[in-house]
């Protein structure tokens, strides 16, 4: 990739990722790109039976501080709501390392069948992002509707993709690798050019580069207006 996108050329980006709720095997996502690619790094949010929100943001903000290099983003379910909490919270010396973020299926802590071990993430922060965003969605994901995914990316105004059926992007959704979430990556990761406007009028006409599996009828990516 190039680091020409960044305000400091010369140091390449890296790419934190959090992962989900049980987000644990050789079939998962994360973990594949984590073993193959060297400019990704798992973020270690602890455990995972009863997690806190403050404690989550803190090791998030931990692993943002210790990296020495531009940062893009990529969480996954409760990983993209731990996103969310610390964009509300973080010191510009922290924003000023990120270049983006992707928000792959987040979580919903207040649907009515919403696993328990989220309710410490709720009310979820209304806050706009400092930095280009995504949020990602699927048609069946039995956690999160596209319609409230798409809620949240005008609520962070963030911009919003919907892929086809790949469930809650979970390694039980037999996606393995996920090859088009990471050309997604990709080509989110080339748009981060200096200038965040520049990025976001990049990230309105994504759609039409989306993997033929993300492809949807009719606009399946818009940068939504926050409020």
């Amino acid at each position: 990739m190039a680091t020409t996108r960044f305000e400091h050329p010369s140091a390449a980006p890296l790419t934190l990722l959090l992962p989900d709720l049980d987000g644990e095997g050789a079939g998962y996502w994360l973990r594949c790109w984590v073993d193959t690619r060297i400019d990704c790094r798992m973020v270690d949010l602890g455990q995972s039976r009863c997690p806190d929100r403050n404690s989550l943001v803190t090791r998030l903000d931990h692993a943002v501080r210790r990296a020495d290099a531009p940062i893009i983003l990529v969480g996954h379910g409760i990983g993209a709501l731990t996103i969310a909490a610390w964009a509300g919270l973080m010191s510009m010396e922290s924003e000023a390392a990120v270049a983006g973020a992707l928000l792959i299926a987040p979580s919903d802590p207040n649907a009515a069948d919403a696993d328990p071990r989220l309710l410490a993430f709720a009310p979820l922060p209304s806050t706009v992002f400092s930095f280009p965003a995504l949020v990602v969605a699927s048609e069946d994901d039995p956690v999160v509707s596209p319609d409230r995914a798409f809620s949240l990316a005008r609520q962070w105004g963030a911009g919003f993709a919907r892929f086809g059926a790949c469930g809650h992007f979970a390694p039980a959704d037999g996606l393995g690798w996920w090859p088009e979430g990471e050309e997604l990556l990709d080509r989110f990761a080339d748009l981060l050019e200096p200038g965040r406007a520049q990025a976001m009028r990049g990230i309105d006409h994504l759609a039409a580069a989306l993997p033929p599996r993300a492809a949807q009828p009719g606009p399946s990516l818009f940068r939504p207006r926050a409020g």
